[in-house]
């Protein structure tokens, strides 16, 4: 009996030590609740909106704002010094937008004050953007680490599907919508005029991508803590960062544009704090 009960140790010794290499408490698999911050000193959010309607004033709400986006996943210990995971991607929020060389016809108003050449520039929108989207990721586990416990690297390529909408026209315009029912673009033949709602919502995407380093320490058996710092790019979104030439020209600002560039801004730095728990 005692031989059998001292096999019996050995075989759970070994296979807990092995099983540590692959994962937690011999379980691979973690599910995650994790959210990201970034500074929006330069951007409209929901929080710099709402502190400006409490009276708080518009330097402190600039400062005070911050960008938000949530991020389940879920994660697989693949070997000893890393983990692969997949996960959803939501941010909202809302922000200000150009469209520039535009024309509308409307025999009842004049805008002379607005218009060069037929065209006019629709500054000073403000939108609302909503993102759904997805990451793949790999974290490396750095010296004595093993997955999924310590400091790690952390490689994120990161997809947005964005859906954008344009609240109305800039307020010098003093046009009601209801008489916008002609509208020229550079998207569109000058021969078929397309209503202004085409362009006032729309859809597009952005893909980026990302390095963390971040800890992963667990303060119970089931639940692990994470906290991390990021520096990241998207494939795109630079456009509305260089709206005019050097001579002043129009250059490619759209609404489409500025959505794109509302998520780039979001996305160079980011704070991450996360919890976890063992699936299986």
């Amino acid at each position: 009996m005692r031989k059998i009960l001292f096999l019996f140790v050995i075989f759970f010794t070994i296979s807990t030590g092995y099983s540590q290499y692959y994962g937690f408490l011999g379980k691979r698999v973690i599910i995650n609740l994790e959210m990201t911050t970034s500074p929006a000193y330069l951007q409209r959010n929901f929080i710099s909106d709402a502190l400006e309607q409490k009276n708080v004033s518009s330097r402190a709400a600039k400062y005070l704002g911050m960008n938000f986006f949530a991020n389940p996943s879920v994660e697989y210990a693949a070997w000893k010094k890393g983990t692969v995971g997949v996960g959803y991607i939501f941010f909202s929020s809302p922000f200000d937008g150009i469209q520039h060389n535009v024309y509308f016809e409307d025999p009842s108003v004049i805008y002379s004050d607005y218009m060069i050449d037929g065209y006019s520039n629709f500054e000073g929108c403000k939108g609302m953007l909503t993102s759904h989207g997805f990451n793949l990721y790999y974290k490396q586990y750095l010296k004595n680490s093993v997955a999924p416990i310590g400091h790690y690297f952390k490689f994120n390529l990161d997809g947005f599907f964005i859906r954008y909408f344009m609240d109305g026209l800039p307020d010098y315009t003093n046009v009601p919508l209801s008489k916008q029912t002609v509208f020229y673009c550079p998207e569109y033949d000058i021969n078929s005029p397309k209503p202004l709602s085409d362009i006032q919502k729309g859809k597009t995407a952005l893909f980026g991508f990302k390095v963390e380093y971040g800890y992963d320490f667990w303060p119970v058996s089931f639940m692990k803590m994470s906290l991390g710092l990021s520096l990241g790019s998207t494939f795109g979104g630079y456009n509305a960062l260089y709206d005019f030439d050097f001579f002043g020209d129009a250059l490619d600002a759209t609404y489409k544009n500025y959505a794109k560039g509302r998520i780039l801004g979001t996305y160079f730095l980011q704070f991450k704090l996360g919890i976890g728990f063992l699936a299986f």
